[in-house]
């Protein structure tokens, strides 16, 4: 629910034949080779979800799971990615539907996976992810090697002059490595994903507002010493919808990305 957009932004259309934004994520993922999609939402859009979908995808190839909740307000990533338990018994990939990430982070995770590489961070430089039309927040990644040792959550993150500012006037590297929500899990993480996310809810029950969100769900696991993640710096492909304003520069991107990597009309994924 994109409450700076405005709207759903997660079905809005782009390219010559409207696909949502992470259509094109699972077109990727078909020609990296990936076995099936899971889309997670709340239940006042899987009707449209699906016809769209079906226009290109067979029924084996995705399925729709709900964020089933008894408050208004969705409860954060962690709460929907922890529907996947008991629908997937392999390594998965996790993105934002209202993020492009690029055609190789598809390709990057079936790389991972081939070098035995189940856990990974697939990060992004940081002054290419920010928007001009207000700040943003990201998760700065704290890295030592080739691991992730933690994230933490920065607030309005923006351009100020020639700097890049948080909300507590820290400077920021424009290289500075963070998460964009883009993981690669293997299956053994859901049981701990449910088990924060239950200590969440039995927490805050009565709280309309808090979130359990992914990226803070698997600091606390690194810290606790119960995951350990690889880092994968990706390239700088990745853009996103914040505000209403981002809107007309993605469909531009689009537009672009359909006159080089991706054919108007999808093939099939049957």
């Amino acid at each position: 629910m994109g409450s700076r957009f405005g709207g759903d932004k997660q079905i809005a259309p782009f390219g010559a034949q409207g696909h949502f934004l992470f259509e094109y994520a699972c077109f990727d993922a078909m020609r990296a080779g990936f076995e099936k999609v899971f889309v997670i939402t709340r239940p006042v859009m899987q009707d449209q979800i699906r016809l769209q979908l079906e226009k290109w995808m067979h029924p084996n190839r995705f399925e729709i799971l709900l964020q089933e909740q008894t408050r208004p307000k969705p409860w954060g990533t962690a709460h929907a990615l922890h529907f996947l338990a008991g629908h997937w018994d392999g390594p998965f990939l996790v993105l934002n539907a209202d993020d492009y990430y690029g055609k190789a982070i598809a390709e990057r995770c079936m790389n991972l996976l081939r070098n035995n590489v189940q856990a990974a961070a697939l990060v992004y430089e940081l002054a290419p992810t920010l928007s001009p039309y207000g700040p943003v927040a990201r998760g700065l990644c704290q890295v030592e090697g080739s691991k992730l040792l933690g994230i933490e959550e920065v607030l309005r993150i923006q351009q100020v002059g020639e700097y890049i500012q948080d909300e507590q006037q820290r400077i920021l590297d424009p290289d500075a490595l963070i998460s964009m929500n883009a993981w690669l899990l293997p299956n053994s993480f859901l049981p701990l994903l449910i088990e924060k996310v239950q200590e969440f809810l039995t927490e805050h029950a009565h709280n309309e507002t808090a979130e359990v969100y992914l990226p803070k769900v698997i600091h606390a696991l690194i810290q606790e010493v119960k995951i350990e993640l690889n880092i994968s710096v990706m390239p700088a492909e990745w853009f996103g919808i914040t505000y209403a304003a981002d809107m007309e520069q993605a469909q531009e991107q689009i537009l672009r990305l359909e006159s080089s990597q991706y054919a108007s009309d999808f093939t099939q994924w049957i």
